[in-house]
This record gives C-alpha cells, structure tokens and sequence, in this order.
C-alpha cells in the first residue's frame, strides 16, 4: 500500500532542507505526534553521525533507520524498525524537495506499507488512518518551517 502526501512550502528549498535534513533529530520541535526524539547508531551515509532515529510519539516509542540521507538532491528515506503495529511487514518513507520557485519548494511524503499475510485486507482502514496522520505531519513541518515555531496544538 501507498500514500502520497505532496504540499508546496513558501520558503527556498535550502531553508527547508535545513530542517527536513539537517535537523532530521529534531522532530519533536515541529511535529504534534512526536513527544521527544534522540538519535544513535553508527552513521552510514557522510555529513549524518548517526544512523537510527527514535521517538516517543502520542501512540509509543517508535523507532527509524535511515536508509538514504542525500543532501545534493534534498531528499532522504528511512525504514521502521520499532514501535509499528503487529500486522505490518514494513513500513518506509521518503521525503523529497523539489524547487518550486526562488523561494518556494515543493516537498513529497512517500509512504509504503506492506501487510503480513492477510492482514492486508485492513488496506482501506489503514490508508485513511495514514493519510490523516501523513497530512497533519506535513501540516505541522510547513507551520514550523514557514514561521520559526511549531503548530499551537503542538
């Protein structure tokens, strides 16, 4: 299963990136789902000193790893490794950039969900809990990103 979240940022894709990529730890400061966030793991890809990504989310620890980090074309992936529901194989995500304008950017949220056996058959509840969650993450990250601060519900 697929969802695809897109929306338009009214900042230059340097600025985003700086948040979106540079500041990958730092979900906390933006996101309303995420309580606090750290980071470890030995570092896989240049420019990142880590590898894993944990959270505390308002549904429990979660916790990612990142499976591509490219700062050149602004985009990066990760791969859940904890904390996802029982029924799900996996679980991945990509964000990417795009310039939009002098100073706007385009972002795309790419997530991919695969079932365990027939547990895929949840597809149509599942899809419309993530394209909820999905759009509120990137509601709260264009809120930050746009204006220095999170979202009041944060």
């Amino acid at each position: 299963m697929k969802i695809v979240k897109k929306l338009e940022i009214n900042k230059p894709i340097d600025q985003v990136w700086d948040v979106l990529g540079n500041q990958f730890a730092d979900i906390y400061k933006w996101s309303s789902l995420i309580e606090s966030s750290e980071v470890s793991g030995n570092p896989t890809f240049p420019g990142v000193s880590f590898s894993i990504r944990s959270t505390l989310t308002t549904a429990g620890p979660t916790k990612q790893e990142l499976t591509s980090f490219n700062p050149a074309q602004h985009n990066l992936s990760y791969k859940a490794i904890a904390g996802t529901p029982f029924f799900f194989k996996s679980v991945n995500a990509k964000w990417s950039l795009a310039k939009a304008g002098a100073d706007s950017t385009n972002l795309v949220l790419d997530f991919e969900v695969k079932f365990k056996g027939l547990f895929f058959l949840l597809t149509p509840l599942v899809k419309l809990k993530l394209g909820k969650v999905g759009a509120e993450l990137l509601d709260d990250f264009k809120y930050y990103v746009e204006n220095g601060k999170a979202l009041a519900r944060k």
